[in-house]
């Protein structure tokens, strides 16, 4: 009887789990190798919703240089709505001030310019508010590049973060 009341119990909380998706988990035939794979958390993870992407970004991606920018490239297929002036990017429990943020839609890019170069070994996690997930759910690579400053302007892939929408 027991084994049944904890069975039923686990059962009514697996709805309120799935409300929210992050990743990394059990991803097949993505084309991504697994160590290019970034976690990443959705508020919602729902079809045309209002949603929150917090994207993190390792801080063992990050070289030593540091990031004075960080591009989101997401794929063309994607049609989503970006909120330019909601965007955040936190070390810890700081928000970094951004000088810029551009949602170019032909190049399908995102790029945070940061008011300075962050320098850290700690997590980088860019939230996106505001977002307007696309009428069709499925997979989406959204690509992060990082770079360092305008001493080092070539930038570098720090991994994919594969989202996926119900």
């Amino acid at each position: 009887m027991s084994i049944f009341a904890v069975a039923s119990c686990s059962i009514a909380i697996i709805p309120v789990a799935a409300r929210s998706q992050a990743l990394p988990g059990f991803t097949i035939f993505s084309g991504v190798d697994p160590a290019d794979r970034l976690s990443y958390r959705l508020d919602s993870g729902n079809r045309n919703a209002t949603d929150r992407y917090q994207l993190k970004i390792p801080g063992s991606k990050i070289n030593r240089l540091g990031a004075a920018q960080i591009t989101i490239g997401y794929p063309e297929y994607y049609k989503g709505k970006f909120d330019d002036k909601a965007v955040e990017v936190i070390v810890g429990d700081k928000s970094i001030p951004i000088q810029s943020v551009e949602w170019d839609r032909e190049r399908q890019t995102i790029q945070i310019d940061l008011a300075q170069r962050i320098k850290t070994k700690g997590d980088i996690e860019v939230v996106l508010n505001n977002v307007q997930n696309p009428d069709s759910a499925g997979m989406y690579n959204f690509t992060c590049q990082v770079k360092s400053s305008a001493e080092f302007p070539l930038s570098r892939s720090c991994g994919t973060w594969i989202l996926s929408l119900d």
